[in-house]
């Protein structure tokens, strides 16, 4: 299993990569509002304001996505469709991601299927 951590500066491709990943078989991401340590002190301490033109176009929020996915072919594709939209922007610094193994995922709570104990 993996883990797929994607942290979107753009916040206009989420619909497309949330769709694009359903279709692709990624159901079950968690997505946070995340703020990126530069875009932070730039805004909130004065001596740091100059880098702000560092930082995406002074967006001071990005979406933090990520999921657990079993098969490696689930992950390739849903890592390709990822840096496609990212390319398709045509701008610079659209984000990160990355990749780690999970060791270990459950589900927490009463199964809803019966035959599984």
């Amino acid at each position: 299993m993996y883990l797929l951590f994607a942290v979107i500066n753009d916040e206009d491709i989420l619909d497309d990569l949330i769709t694009g990943w359903l279709d692709i078989g990624v159901t079950d991401a968690t997505i946070l509002e995340s703020t990126d340590l530069l875009q932070l002190i730039s805004h909130h301490i004065p001596i740091f304001a100059g880098f702000r033109g560092l930082t995406s176009s002074g967006m001071r929020h990005n979406k933090t996505l990520f999921t657990a996915i079993s098969e490696k072919s689930v992950l390739d594709k849903a890592v390709e469709y990822l840096e496609y939209l990212c390319r398709k922007t045509n701008k610079p610094h659209q984000g990160v991601y990355f990749v780690a193994p999970l060791i270990s995922f459950s589900r927490l709570g009463i199964s809803t299927n019966p035959e599984k104990k």
